[in-house]
């Protein structure tokens, strides 16, 4: 369970020593690599306090993107949930060395630590989620903020070592959500930073619950620059399914920010490249109910519980057994359930789409429907009971069109 200093206040989650270099190339001064990385907290608690290290490249593109956006003497950079302080690297930069820097965390230990490595930063070892204020912090109203970092993201409700999670760090009422991530995100909101600039998971954007639950963040902010890359790159994680990470950069306007709209019309882009959207896909979750209901049907057919990719990776498809997270399948629908239950066997999704919904192409599923039942049907004998094997082309027919699902559709109509 969470060590003493836990239980009353914010996490750590920048989580990084801070090895500071004299070389003259190395821009930010010190070294991410995984041998640096502190190992004092332990799994669980990295788990419960949503505790990973900054990537260097990362804080070199936030130097780059506050100085493009005229950020220098005059404003204050703050990081809130700092850690061992890899974003105060920032100050050896030309152009913000004159910014004041305030850093806080309630790991006294990582704060003495990156006090000795960062002695002009003011700091304080808070809660940063509850009795938010600037007063708080020192941050005068008149200043001029600049919010950034790698907040905590702990979502108590993804199965993702659910056994050991906990949240009981006491939490203003106004900023209580089911993750420590966004509960930041709407603490910078309160603090009416001018600039937010950190690191999310990309699913706060595009999951239109977790969007919901941070509107107080997103009405007043609007996204200026963005980068998106694989939280495999975060030293401790699981290297089986990364998922998608955004460093973002927003700029506070009041009532003028994102709308669902907005995000769902963004192109994404990685840092491999590759460029994506929302609605440059179709979604076969479109057609189906995702979760169960109170409707029942003759056969009984049941479907595990759907929530996105990366959680269908984990869980069951077809299941024999009446549980809580049981789906009942309406028959006029199954052949979408079986793809579903195919694309779980045979997709080989990148991981910027791994909290996207099942995708699919609509305008062709017809013509693969019946190759999708009958490869799935005769994998779930269980169920379905004996079916007749599917051929090999059928098998080749139900992979091509999930690999083209998977593309988008802006893609396949350029082909």
């Amino acid at each position: 369970m969470w060590n003493s200093f836990v239980t009353s206040a914010i996490s750590l989650c920048a989580i990084m020593a801070v090895a500071v270099s004299s070389a003259s190339d190395n821009v930010m001064g010190y070294d991410s690599g995984v041998a640096n990385v502190s190992r004092h907290l332990g799994v669980v608690g990295r788990v419960n306090l949503g505790s990973f290290y900054t990537p260097s490249k990362y804080v070199r593109l936030v130097s780059e993107w506050l100085l493009s956006h005229g950020i220098g003497k005059g404003w204050t950079i703050a990081d809130l949930s700092c850690g061992y302080g890899a974003f105060f690297e920032l100050a050896d930069v030309e152009g913000l060395h004159e910014c004041r820097y305030i850093g806080n965390d309630i790991d006294h230990e990582a704060v003495e630590q990156a006090r000795t490595l960062f002695p002009n930063v003011q700091w304080f070892e808070h809660n940063a989620l509850a009795n938010v204020t600037r007063a708080k912090f020192g941050i005068r109203d008149e200043e001029m903020l600049v919010v950034v970092g790698n907040p905590p993201y702990n979502d108590v409700t993804s199965q993702i070592n659910q056994k050991i999670k906990t949240n009981t760090l006491p939490i203003d009422a106004d900023l209580k959500t089911r993750d420590l991530g966004m509960s930041s995100l709407l603490a910078y909101n309160k603090l009416s930073a001018e600039y937010v600039i950190v690191l999310h998971p990309l699913s706060y954007l595009i999951k239109k619950s977790n969007f919901t639950a941070t509107k107080d963040f997103f009405s007043n902010y609007r996204l200026l620059e963005h980068i998106v890359f694989s939280s495999q790159e975060f030293a401790g994680t699981s290297k089986a399914a990364g998922f998608p990470v955004i460093v973002a950069m927003y700029k506070r306007e009041v009532g003028r920010g994102l709308s669902y709209e907005d995000v769902n019309k963004t192109w994404f882009h990685t840092v491999d490249g590759v460029s994506f959207s929302l609605s440059g896909f179709d979604y076969v979750t479109d057609e189906i109910d995702k979760y169960p209901g109170k409707k029942r049907y003759s056969p009984e057919i049941l479907f595990y519980t759907m929530r996105d990719i990366n959680a269908l990776r984990r869980s069951r498809t077809f299941i024999r057994e009446r549980i809580a997270n049981a789906i009942d399948v309406n028959p006029d629908k199954l052949a979408y359930y079986c793809y579903i239950d195919c694309f779980k066997r045979f997709a080989e999704v990148p991981y910027y789409l791994g909290n996207f919904n099942i995708p699919f192409v609509r305008s062709e599923f017809a013509s693969v429907s019946n190759d999708v039942m009958m490869v799935s049907m005769h994998n779930h004998p269980d169920v379905f009971g004996s079916c007749e094997t599917p051929s090999a082309d059928a098998v080749k027919k139900v992979k091509a069109y999930i690999s083209k699902s998977i593309l988008g559709k802006e893609t396949n109509n350029a082909n």
